[in-house]
């Protein structure tokens, strides 16, 4: 199986990852600054690509998933792992260019975006989490409302409750 780590940092997400990173010293196989297109790297090579704590990184998210679906095979997975917007992880690091909800994955799998990008990109998400932290009462809470209700919970009781991060599984469609 071909896998790509995307923003890989030190540490590769899987054992015979290839990972593509702008930092020389990362543990990436190709040095390549994310915000430059095309990525050098061969259209439909990919069965599993890992994003983790990158997308919030890049100036052009829209772009940036175009690419990937560029890069990986028809019915890929796509694992995403970026900070909540009602994080704090979100604010601190002066790096980050957007601040993300969890509905904003649903702009991958519409017309909007694939109209934006070509008619047939297009993702599907097959899972969709939100993660919160250990304390019982206040993150229990707003795991709770997030279950339940995942829009009602980001308009209304997220910066009540705030998540940590956003977990998103999409799949690749191209036909």
């Amino acid at each position: 199986m071909t896998i790509l780590d995307v923003g890989c940092g030190s540490r590769k997400a899987e054992p015979g990852a290839i990972g593509i990173d702008v930092h020389p010293r990362s543990a990436a196989d190709i040095i390549w600054n994310l915000d430059e297109f095309p990525w050098p790297v061969e259209s439909d090579s990919f069965e599993r690509v890992h994003m983790s704590h990158i997308i919030e990184h890049v100036r052009d998210i829209t772009r940036t998933m175009a690419e990937i679906h560029r890069i990986a095979r028809d019915g890929a997975d796509v694992f995403i792992v970026t900070p909540h917007f009602s994080s704090h992880n979100s604010y601190t690091d002066p790096t980050h260019v957007r601040h993300l909800a969890a509905r904003s994955f649903q702009y991958f799998t519409g017309e909007d975006f694939a109209t934006f990008s070509g008619s047939n990109v297009r993702f599907s998400i097959e899972e969709l989490e939100l993660t919160f932290g250990k304390n019982f009462f206040l993150d229990g809470i707003g795991r709770f409302l997030a279950r339940r209700n995942l829009e009602w919970y980001e308009r209304h009781a997220a910066w009540i409750f705030p998540a940590q991060d956003i977990r998103c599984h999409l799949q690749v469609r191209k036909s």
